[in-house]
C-alpha cells in the first residue's frame, strides 16, 4: 500500500543534559517534566537514569489520544482479519489508512499556514555579545580550518570555539596547530561522554556571563559573513530562544546528493515554514540561541541522539519560542555524497525521532504542537515498518493468493481513490507553486531516496523497541564511496519480487471467475505498478552515486524568495 505517501517530516539529531546553578529567567511553567540538579563524578550532566519522563503517572491528553490512535487499528483488524494468524499484518495495513489520513490532514493545514509565512532578515547591529562553537570529531583538519575561518569572519560579536571530541592524535595535534594560527580557542575531550550534546554543555560551562548568546556549527557548515546581521532584532521578543536559518547545500555531486537535497526542500520551504514560532526545532547547526534559554532546560538532552529535536521541544514546553527564518545562500554545507553517509544520517535522525516520544508524550503541549511533532514522529514510523509491511502484505497477496484483509474493494473504488488522487494532486499543486527546486524529477528522486531508507529506518525503530544503544556516528564528509552488495542486495531483491507480483497478478486475475476477486487483484496491482517506478528511482540513485572525493567548486542550490 505504497501509494499513501506521507508529507511531513521532521527530519529530519546524547548521555544527560547540563545542569547550571545560575538563576533560570521566568518562563511559564507548562511542563510536567523534573530537570534535577545534580552532576555526576566528573562534574557535568547527570546520567541516564535523570530527566526521565515519567509518562505513566500522567494521562494526559497526548497519551489519551496516543493510545485511541494506535488501538482504533487493532479494532478493525480484529473484525478484517481472514485468521488469527495474520492479524498483525492487517493491524499495520488499518495503521497504514489511519497514519497517511492524519499526516495528510496535517500536512495541508501546514501548507496553509506556510503561505502565509512572512519572516525576513532585519538588519542591524547587535548589543550583545555572542559565542561561535564548531563541533568536530575525526573531521578532515582542512574542511575544518575553512570552516573556522568563515565563522570568525562572521562573528563580530565575540569569540569562536572549536570543540573537539576527536580520537586521532594526528587529527587533534593538526587542529591544535589551525587555532593557534587563527587565535581560536581549541576545547578537547578525551571522552566523549554525551557526544555532540556533551561537547556544547561541556564549553558552556567555561562561558562567562558576558555573553547572551551562543551559535553552533556543524565542522562542514560554513556562514556567509552576514549571517548575524538579521538574526539579533528576532531576540528583542524575550521568550524567542532560538533562531534557526536553512542550510544551502553546496556542489551536489552524486545521485544520492540531488535525492537529499530534494527530500529537504519539501521540508526547509514548506513544513519548517508552517512551524514557524509555534513548533519549529533546531536543526543542529546554523542557529542562535539564547544561553539563559538553553540554560533553562538543563542544557542539551544527551539521552539522544538527536538532541536537537528533544531540546526544542523542551523549550516549547516552557512557553520559549524558536523562530525559523528562511532566507537563502546566508550558510552552506555538505550533502551526503554517498549512499553510507546518506543511510548514516538517515539512521540517526529516525533513531532521534523515535526516542523523542516520550518527551512529545510526557509534557504539555499545545494541540498544534502535539499534532506537528506526532506527525513527524509517524513519518519515521511510515518510512520504515509501516512501508516494509505493507510491501510484504502486497506480495502475500499477490504470489502466494494469501488473502489476509476481508474487505470489499469497492472501498478502494469509490473511498479511497478518490482521497489518494486529491492527496496527490494537492501535493503537485504544493510543489510546483514556485517556491520549492522541486518538479518531477525531483519527485521521483525523494520518493526513491525514501525507499531506499525503508530497512535503514526499521532498524532503528527496532533498535528503539528493544532499547539498544546504538552508537552515534557522524555522517562521514568527503570520503570517497560507492555502493556495497549488502546495501544493493534488498532493494533488489524487493524490485525483482514486486514485477514477479505483477506477473502472477495477471494470471490469477485471469483465472478467477469471481467479479469481486477480480476487482480485488486489480486494486493491489494497480498499487504495485505504481511502486515499481520509485524502485527504479531507487535503483538509479544506489547505482549512480559513486563519489571520487573531488572538489567542488560552491554551488549553492537554493532559489531566492
Amino acid at each position: 500500500m505504497e501509494f499513501l505517501h506521507l508529507f511531513t517530516a521532521d527530519a529530519q539529531r546524547q548521555e544527560p543534559a547540563l545542569y547550571f546553578n545560575k538563576r533560570r529567567p521566568e518562563v511559564r511553567q507548562r511542563s510536567s517534566i523534573r530537570i534535577h540538579r545534580c552532576e555526576d563524578q566528573h562534574g557535568a550532566f547527570g546520567s541516564n537514569d535523570k530527566d526521565q519522563v515519567d509518562i505513566f503517572m500522567r494521562l494526559n491528553f497526548q497519551v489519551i489520544f496516543f493510545i485511541i490512535f494506535f488501538v482504533s487499528p487493532a479494532i478493525f483488524a480484529y473484525f478484517t482479519s481472514s485468521s488469527v494468524f495474520v492479524m498483525p499484518l492487517v493491524y499495520v495495513f488499518w495503521l497504514l489508512l489511519a497514519v497517511s489520513l492524519a499526516t495528510v490532514i496535517i500536512f495541508q493545514w501546514q501548507m496553509f499556514k506556510a503561505d502565509r509565512y512572512t519572516a525576513k532578515l532585519i538588519h542591524r547591529s547587535a548589543g550583545s555579545r555572542l559565542i561561535s562553537f564548531v563541533v568536530s570529531y575525526n573531521e578532515n583538519v582542512e574542511m575544518v580550518k575553512k570552516t573556522l575561518i568563515a565563522v570568525k569572519k562572521a562573528n563580530i560579536f565575540g569569540e569562536t570555539w572549536l570543540l573537539d571530541d576527536s580520537n586521532d592524535p594526528k587529527i587533534v595535534s593538526g587542529l591544535a596547530e589551525v587555532c593557534e594560527e587563527l587565535g581560536i580557542k581549541f576545547v578537547h575531550r578525551n571522552n566523549r561522554r554525551g557526544f555532540k550534546a556533551g561537547a556544547i554543555n561541556d564549553a558552556l560551562k567555561r562561558v562567562d556571563d558576558s555573553y547572551e548568546f551562543m551559535a553552533v556549527f556543524d565542522s562542514d557548515q560554513r556562514p556567509t559573513p552576514r549571517f548575524f546581521n538579521g538574526v539579533f532584532s528576532y531576540f528583542d521578543r524575550k521568550m524567542v530562544a532560538v533562531v534557526q536559518m536553512p542550510q544551502t547545500y553546496t556542489a551536489i555531486s552524486t545521485a544520492i546528493s540531488e535525492s537529499a537535497f530534494f527530500q529537504q526542500e519539501v521540508f526547509l520551504r514548506k513544513i519548517m515554514r508552517a512551524r514557524n514560532g509555534r513548533s519549529a526545532f533546531i536543526l543542529g547547526s546554523g542557529f542562535v540561541a539564547r544561553i539563559s534559554a538553553i540554560r533553562s532546560v538543563g542544557g542539551f538532552r544527551e539521552d539522544v541522539v538527536t538532541e536537537d529535536l528533544a531540546t526544542s521541544i523542551l523549550l516549547q514546553s516552557l512557553g520559549w519560542e524558536i523562530v525559523y527564518v528562511d532566507s537563502t545562500d546566508i550558510w552552506y554545507g555538505r550533502p551526503p555524497e554517498t549512499i553510507s553517509a546518506y543511510l548514516t544520517q538517515q539512521g540517526r535522525w529516525s533513531l532521534g525521532g523515535f526516542q523523542a516520544l516520550s518527551i512529545i508524550l510526557g509534557l504539555k503541549l499545545k494541540l498544534s504542537v502535539y499534532a506537528e511533532y506526532m506527525a513527524g514522529w509517524l513519518y519515521w514510523i511510515w518510512v520504515g515498518p509501516i512501508r516494509l509491511v505493507s510491501i510484504i502484505i502486497l506480495i502475500l497477496f499477490l504470489d502466494f493468493r494469501l488473502i489476509t484483509v476481508m474487505i470489499n474493494p469497492v472501498f478502494f473504488v469509490f473511498f479511497y481513490f478518490p482521497y489518494f488522487i486529491y492527496s496527490m494532486l494537492f501535493y503537485h499543486y504544493t510543489a510546483s507553486d514556485g517556491l520549492m527546486n522541486y518538479g518531477i524529477r525531483g519527485f521521483f528522486l525523494h520518493q526513491g531516496a525514501e525507499l531506499l531508507l525503508m530497512f535503514t529506518v526499521t532498524s532503528s525503530f527496532i533498535s528503539w523497541i528493544l532499547r539498544r544503544r546504538k552508537p552515534f556516528k557522524v555522517t562521514p564528509k568527503g570520503v570517497r564511496g560507492s555502493y556495497s552488495f549488502w546495501q544493493a542486495m534488498p532493494m533488489i531483491s524487493i524490485e525483482l519480487l514486486m514485477t514477479s507480483t505483477v506477473s502472477a497478478g495477471l494470471v490469477w486475475i485471469r483465472e478467477t471467475a469471481s467479479r469481486l476477486m477480480q476487482l480485488a487483484i486489480a486494486v493491489n496491482i494497480f498499487f504495485a505498478l505504481y511502486l515499481i517506478p520509485f524502485m527504479i528511482a531507487a535503483s538509479v540513485i544506489l547505482f549512480t552515486s559513486n563519489y571520487n572525493g573531488e572538489k567542488n567548486e560552491i554551488s549553492l542550490h537554493r532559489i531566492n524568495t
